[in-house]
């Protein structure tokens, strides 16, 4: 891999020989809280929808014939847009890549807020998904990280076309990174390649205007949010606290302690004891995912509405099981090789290196963080986990439960 600056640019390129597509991933940061919940993920999808000189069904057609995938993608910190490509059609897909980029019209605004209320709606149907809107919403609540899908749809309308123009401005001047992986015969004129022909993605180190959000804002614990939905076979419930992120020398801590508990699939603890043992899940997991600017460590079963109150017990003793009672070496290292080796098969395709590589350095992680992050999972032990879940114990956290009325009385 290597990192070169070229006019301003940030460059990573790595150099996967005989390989034949390339991917290129032009990352942008978002560091401002949104005007209205939505506008990145409406600017998002109005991307593709045409530029100045393609309508969007021109642009489409010629993306298909010319056997070019673009995909876009808007999360809460940053904005990414992919190309993956034949080796031998690196101009031509670098020709449409600056063209959307620099032109797109946003056209299709009206057409594409229209469908996005109705995705929004389509979605909240699922009570998994309205439940787990619900818990994020709460837990950032007063936060620009608790913009969801329900926030979206009370403040959508006051989007407008105007504001696409606005995001665009504001990306082109952010910070910014090109991530590329394919068979790159010459990394220094792939570099001035790209500063030749992408001056516009000269990288601005501009202050983040988001707030970093260290914990529940909640004086009760846990604090609990209900959700009466009537007519339902099984409760969505989720626990959980907000908790340090990549940044982080609990990362690692926290991200082995998670794995071993329910992240692992049919060998985790919850799996084993709430599931097998007790009978009490459909489904049941945890999870640790991680912002910019906080992270949020997670709880989650699917199970019958009478069992919500011996779920969430089952939760609690099994993190203060972990707490007070060091896991097994074994256990330790099949946490530690369930977490490298989704590392490793998720990182093999050129567009997943691409992709990861440029999240990394867009992140402050630098570059071969993947490595910096195996070594720390291998050298977390015991007490490392212990000391993991005992951070989490000594945090508030957030109860989030929908089912039928008559069982919210826990």
């Amino acid at each position: 891999m290597e990192h070169i600056i070229k006019n301003g640019i940030d460059i990573i390129i790595n150099d996967k020989k005989n390989t034949p597509r390339t991917s290129v991933c032009f990352y942008f940061k978002l560091d401002k809280p949104e005007k209205n919940s939505g506008t990145y993920g409406l600017f998002a999808k109005l991307l593709l929808q045409g530029t100045k000189t393609k309508d969007s069904k021109t642009l489409a057609q010629e993306l298909e014939n010319e056997c070019i995938d673009v995909s876009i993608k808007s999360k809460q910190d940053y904005l990414r847009v992919s190309f993956l490509f034949l080796n031998e059609d690196f101009d031509t897909a670098m020709h449409y890549a600056r063209d959307i980029l620099l032109n797109s019209t946003f056209e299709e605004f009206d057409k594409e807020l229209y469908k996005t209320k109705g995705e929004i709606k389509s979605d909240l149907d699922n009570p998994r998904v309205l439940a787990s809107d619900t818990f994020v919403r709460n837990i950032f609540d007063g936060h620009y990280y608790s913009n969801t899908g329900t926030k979206t749809l009370e403040e959508i309308d006051k989007i407008k076309k105007e504001d696409m123009f606005e995001v665009h401005k504001q990306i082109l001047e952010s910070k910014k990174v090109i991530s590329i992986a394919g068979d790159i015969k010459d990394a220094t004129k792939c570099a001035q390649y790209f500063a030749d022909n992408f001056e516009f993605m000269k990288s601005n180190d501009n202050q983040s205007q988001i707030q970093e959000i260290t914990k529940l804002n909640a004086q009760e614990n846990p604090k609990i949010i209900k959700i009466s939905k009537n007519d339902l076979n099984q409760a969505q419930v989720f626990q959980g606290w907000i908790v340090p992120n990549m940044q982080s020398e609990l990362y690692p801590k926290i991200s082995l302690m998670n794995n071993i508990l329910g992240s692992s699939g049919l060998s985790s603890r919850l799996f084993v004891e709430l599931r097998d043992k007790q009978g009490l899940a459909y489904t049941v997991r945890s999870s640790y995912e991680t912002l910019s600017k906080s992270a949020l460590f997670s709880f989650y079963i699917a199970t019958e509405p009478k069992n919500i109150k011996k779920s969430l017990d089952g939760f609690m003793h099994e993190l203060k099981k972990i707490a007070d009672n060091p896991p097994l070496e074994d256990e330790i290292q099949g946490g530690r090789e369930n977490i490298i080796g989704k590392l490793e098969y998720f990182s093999q395709t050129n567009s997943q290196i691409s992709s990861m590589e440029g999240y990394n350095y867009l992140m402050g992680l630098g570059l071969n963080y993947s490595e910096k992050f195996i070594e720390a999972i291998n050298k977390t032990n015991a007490q490392d986990i212990m000391d993991a879940a005992n951070y989490i114990l000594s945090k508030n956290s957030l109860v989030c439960a929908l089912a039928p009325n008559e069982y919210l009385n826990f």
